[in-house]
């Protein structure tokens, strides 16, 4: 009984190890978003700086996940992406989601 017990707090550890660098790196990416969107000055520039950020913290966003649209000056974009975490007999995907709006600055 007691190596069950063992073999319980070991396979939780080792979950929890898995688990826990995707969702932090998701949220560091979603505060990121949040705060890029108050500094664009276009799509363009936004797309290629929310891809560099991903790559940054390993997470597999790609250009068609972003979606960026501009209504007069204000500015929204919508990142849509799934990250598979490994846990050796089984594959589990996350999906995540980063939202932001806000005024887009004029270019200089």
């Amino acid at each position: 009984m007691r190596w069950l017990k063992v073999l319980l707090v070991v396979a939780g550890l080792f979950a929890v190890a898995r688990y826990f660098p995707v969702v932090y790196n998701s949220t560091q990416f979603n505060d990121f978003v949040q705060q890029e969107i108050k500094r664009t000055t276009g799509a363009p520039q936004l797309r290629q700086q929310l891809l560099s950020k991903a790559e940054l913290y390993f997470l597999p966003v790609k250009p068609e996940d972003i979606k960026i649209s501009e209504n007069g000056s204000v500015v929204r974009v919508n990142v849509d992406y799934q990250v598979p975490v490994d846990l050796l007999v089984y594959t589990h995907v996350l999906s995540f989601s980063a939202a932001a709006s806000g005024a887009a600055v004029p270019a200089r």
